[in-house]
Order: structure tokens, then sequence, then C-alpha cells
């Protein structure tokens, strides 16, 4: 099987469960396990805490001793175990508990998946976009089947269907993987210190990490702002589908749209996206101005998610992307994002609109470090020319 094609049914199989367990799990734990919101959200807050810990240190430790292809069976096969654990647990303590061990495997895909990419694209097997697009359209197929499901069955039912994907995504992950990732990573001088002592991954690393994390109060409170603004519940959904179709749209066209882009200069766009879309947000209240500020999202996140992906292929090694993307995952898409919902939670009680002239506030100082890290680049590219005449002089 060719590497794009495997690398694209592999984002497919987890996004599609996680389009069940990110927007649904909360229901489920209130409907089928008769808790509270207060305890659902305890459990939900374990989970992204517990999540956070498994990207920045389980996943990257693990792949020292597994392939990644081994890994992602391993880790797609527990999950299904698991979450099958749930269905007896009825006390908030085993809940919790279980959810604390699911949260140690379940997430990992979320940098495992990219570091893969990573390996697959440096050797050049693959276009990232176009494979991450098939996450994208998973995730829009859950979000699509589950409210039919539901609207059917009931809530009850989320923990059924939750199981079967994750059968249908161990079934993909049991197909032989690319050669690439089927090669134990190399671990001779991999220490998570050398990457901080790069200024321009941390850098990178640094803005990537402040523009996914503002996505906190949308994320967040979107529901919450729309039903303010006047838009009825049944059309919600509708209008929250518009941003993944725009990244699914960008990610299948990005490869060629951006291929000779440098990093800087699509970190402007995003950071630039950014502003535009938490400011339009702050100053009308309108649904037609949500409705645009849905299609930026190709760019607040998705472009984001390419200028990494595009500065680690042209500068990071790739014995060290466990640990790059287990960063970014871990600081942009965990612990970040749980700070900043924090922060817009308490401005929008004081007013919903507050919560995005937060988030675009959080994302003017990018603009500062864009500059620091042009300036780096520069300075490391002169000096590899230096090097390069020296050792032709010699």
């Amino acid at each position: 099987m060719k590497a794009q094609k495997w690398m694209s049914m592999q984002f497919f199989g987890f996004f599609f469960t996680f389009g069940i367990f990110v927007p649904y799990w909360s229901i489920w734990l209130v409907s089928d396990k008769n808790f509270t919101p207060d305890q659902a959200g305890i459990i939900i807050a374990t989970g992204l805490m517990t999540r956070a810990m498994t990207t920045f240190f389980l996943f990257p430790l693990a792949s020292q001793y597994m392939s990644l292809a081994r890994l992602n069976q391993f880790v797609v096969f527990i999950s299904v175990l698991l979450f099958a654990f749930l269905i007896p647990a009825n006390s908030f303590s085993a809940v919790i508990v279980m959810t604390f061990f699911i949260s140690l495997l379940y997430p990992m895909p979320l940098a495992m998946h990219e570091a893969m990419a990573s390996k697959l694209m440096e050797r050049g097997e693959i276009s990232y976009g176009r494979s991450r697009s098939y996450g994208s359209f998973g995730y829009i197929v859950a979000l699509l089947l589950m409210g039919v499901v539901i609207s059917i069955l009931g809530e009850k039912v989320i923990i059924y269907v939750m199981i079967s994907g994750l059968m249908i995504f161990a079934l993909l992950s049991s197909l032989r993987a690319p050669s690439t990732l089927r090669e134990k990573n190399e671990q001779a001088g991999m220490s998570i210190k050398k990457l901080f002592q790069s200024k321009s991954f941390v850098l990178v690393l640094l803005l990537c990490v402040i523009l996914q994390s503002a996505h906190a109060a949308y994320y967040s409170y979107a529901v919450l702002f729309l039903g303010n603004i006047g838009v009825q519940p049944e059309y919600i959904g509708f209008l929250l589908l518009i941003a993944v179709m725009a990244e699914i749209v960008f990610f299948f066209i990005s490869d060629s749209l951006f291929k000779k882009g440098q990093v800087t200069t699509l970190l402007l766009f995003s950071v630039t996206a950014s502003i535009v879309r938490w400011m339009s947000l702050f100053l009308f209240d309108h649904v037609l101005i949500f409705i645009m500020s849905q299609i930026l999202h190709a760019f607040t996140f998705g472009l984001t998610q390419v200028a990494f992906m595009k500065y680690l292929d042209r500068n990071i090694k790739n014995q060290f992307f466990p640990y790059a993307h287990g960063l970014y995952a871990s600081l942009g898409l965990s612990l970040g994002n749980g700070l900043l919902t924090i922060v817009s939670g308490y401005l929008f009680s004081l007013s919903p609109s507050y919560a995005f002239l937060g988030m675009a506030v959080i994302c003017m100082p990018c603009f500062v470090f864009i500059y620091l890290l042009k300036e780096t680049l520069k300075d490391h590219d002169h000096k590899k020319r230096t090097g390069e005449r020296q050792i032709h002089a010699n």
C-alpha cells in the first residue's frame, strides 16, 4: 500500500473517533452515567491534563522503544479495551480512574500521526496536506453520523459507537505500514534539551502554541456566543461545520499552494488571520460575520499546522520529530488551550465578545516573535553558507 494512502487512512481513523469523543463525551457522561455537569467537567479536565502528559512525555519515551507503526497498533488496540471497561463503571471514582488511563494512550495519535507524517514527508513519500485533510473529513463524518444516531437511539449509544469507531481504527492500523515507519527511531543523541538549544525552534513552537491556544474561546464558547446572538440551536452545528470544511479544502490544496513558502511568511499570514478572525467576532454580533470568520479557520488552525510541519521538515532531524510534535500537542492543543479557556471564561462572563478580544490581544505579540524568527533563520543560513565556503576552500 502506498504511504500516501496508508497515512490518510490513519488520520481518518483517529479523527473519526475524535469527532465522537470531543463534542459528545460530556453529553454521554451526563445522560448515561448520570453525573452532574460539574462532575463531567472534572472528568474531562482530568483527561485534558493527562493528555498533556501523554503527548509531552509518554509518546516521545515510547517511541524510543517501538517503531511508530507498532506503537500506533498498540495504542489503538489497548484503547478499545479501556473504553470497553467504561461500560460497567458507574461510580464517579471508577470513571475518573478509567479516564486517566484512557487519556494516557488514546490521544497519543495527536502527536504520533504528525510525527509519522513528518518522517514520510522528509523522504518525499507523502504530501502532508492531502493526507491530513482525511483527518478533518473523518471528524465531519463522525459529527454528522452521531447527530443522526443520537436522534434515533439516544445518548446512551455514544459509548458503543465510540468503541465501534476504535475497532475500525484498529483494523486500519493493522494494515502494512510504510517501511519508513517500521524502522525503530534513532536514539543516538536524542534529548529534548537539544531542541531547546535551537532558538528558531523555540520561537516557532512559541508562535504555534499561541496561535493554536487562542482558539480556546471559539472551542469552548462558540455555541453560547451563537445562542446569544439569536441563532437557533438546530442551525449551530451547521455553522460550526463550516470551519472544518474550510480546513479540509485548505489541507487538500496546501501542498501545492505553499510548496515554496517561507515559514515566517506562512506564520505571518496565520497571525494576521487570527487577529482579524477574533477581532471581527469582538466587533460584530452578526451571524454573517461569524460565517466569514469560520472560513478563516483554514488559516488560523490549518496554516499554523502546515508552518510547523514545514519548519521541522527543513530544520530538524527526524529522530527529534516525536519530541517536537509531543511538545506542540502538549502545549498548543492541551495545556495552552486549557489555560486560555479559563481566561476566556472570565472574559465571557463580563461580555461574550470580550472573550474573542482577549484571544486577538494574545496573538498581537506574535508579530515581534516572527521578526525575531526571521532574523534568527537569516543568521543561521548565513553561518551555514559561510561554513560551506570554508569547507570548499579547504
